[in-house]
């Protein structure tokens, strides 16, 4: 394995020594907090929201819906033990509260929720799902009619350039329309390296 797929394979899934700088950089990095709170404002959460990250990696964008959603809950599920800790320890008085729940397991394997979701976020984590087809259709089911589901996507592969955002949102898209999702649409954010795009889908079911 080279050294890029090895860094690449850390962003997938943080383990060990590695996973944590990585975590670190996730949490830290501005271009990823730039793109964070852009998507959420997107996702116009309101105070009691029922909400699902997936992939929520070092907790970050939790804990900043979290400040939003004070009525709500936010659900969490991550594969990595890393950021499961990490999370865990950065959202530690909500999940007291009861207002944040995150579990370690990844989206082909989704846990039992109480009660339907109104928004379902995923960021730079979509390109590394199994099956993706049939987990959005399985996404479906968690969604209450109307929900959303919102996949934001800024390429970090070396090199990366804005055709390769372009692709990204247009493919995402095709992902979305395959599954079922209705009223897809692609928002674009200028960013340095390279842009965020912001693909949402509604469900309609």
């Amino acid at each position: 394995m080279s050294l890029v797929e090895r860094v690449v394979a850390q962003f997938a899934r943080p383990t060990g020594f590695w996973g944590n700088i990585t975590g670190f950089i996730m949490a830290h990095r501005p271009s990823n907090l730039e793109r964070n709170e852009w998507a959420i404002s997107l996702l116009n959460l309101q105070p009691s929201d029922r909400v699902l990250e997936i992939g929520f990696g070092p907790g970050v964008t939790i804990q900043k819906m979290s400040e939003i959603v004070t009525d709500g809950v936010i659900w969490g599920i991550d594969r990595s033990e890393v950021m499961f800790r990490q999370a865990s320890k950065r959202n530690q008085r909500a999940i007291s509260a009861g207002r944040v729940r995150l579990v370690l397991t990844s989206v082909s394997q989704l846990p039992s929720f109480d009660d339907p979701f109104d928004k379902i976020l995923a960021v730079n984590n979509f390109q590394f799902w199994d099956n993706k087809t049939d987990v959005l259709r399985r996404l479906t089911e968690q969604l209450r009619t109307g929900g959303i589901i919102a996949l934001v996507h800024q390429p970090r592969i070396p090199g990366a350039t804005e055709d390769d955002a372009t692709e990204a949102g247009e493919r995402f898209a095709r992902y979305l329309e395959m599954a079922g999702f209705k009223d897809i649409k692609v928002e674009r954010k200028m960013m340095k390296p390279v842009s965020t795009v912001y693909v949402q889908g509604r469900n309609v079911q």
